[in-house]
Order: structure tokens, then sequence, then C-alpha cells
């Protein structure tokens, strides 16, 4: 739609920056079982690879989940 709005009611950037940080923070779930794994299985260095994504992941969700706000706020 020219306006910028979806068939959700909320602008497409709002939609974005929604599935972006819900997706985020299921990777992080995803990524801490993975993980686990690693541990059970003995390997500690790609237990290490996958909580270095989780952060990194959890860091973007934050940054996502900032941006969300100011755009509900009606910040730029």
């Amino acid at each position: 739609m020219s306006d910028g709005q979806n068939t959700y009611g909320v602008s497409n950037l709002e939609y974005d920056l929604i599935t972006t940080l819900s997706n985020l923070l299921q990777g992080s779930e995803a990524l801490h079982k993975y993980a686990q794994d690693a541990e059970q299985a003995g390997d500690s260095e790609c237990a290490t690879l996958f909580r270095t994504l989780m952060d990194n992941n959890r860091a973007s969700a934050q940054q996502f989940r900032s941006a969300l706000q100011r755009q509900l706020s009606g910040g730029q």
C-alpha cells in the first residue's frame, strides 16, 4: 500500500522490526539448545560458538527492540 501500511495494520517498517525481533529471540532459544547439545557431545569449542552467536543475537534483539520502541512512540 502506498501509505506504508500492510495488511496487518502496522507500517511495513514496524512489521519488519517486529518480525526480525521475533526471529532473533527464537534463534537465541535454538542456539541455547544447540550449545547444550555440543556440551553433551563433549565439544566445548562448538558450544562456545553457539553461545557467542546467541549473545550476538540477544544484542541485536535489544537494538531492534529499541528501534521498535522509537517507531511506536512516533520517533525517527
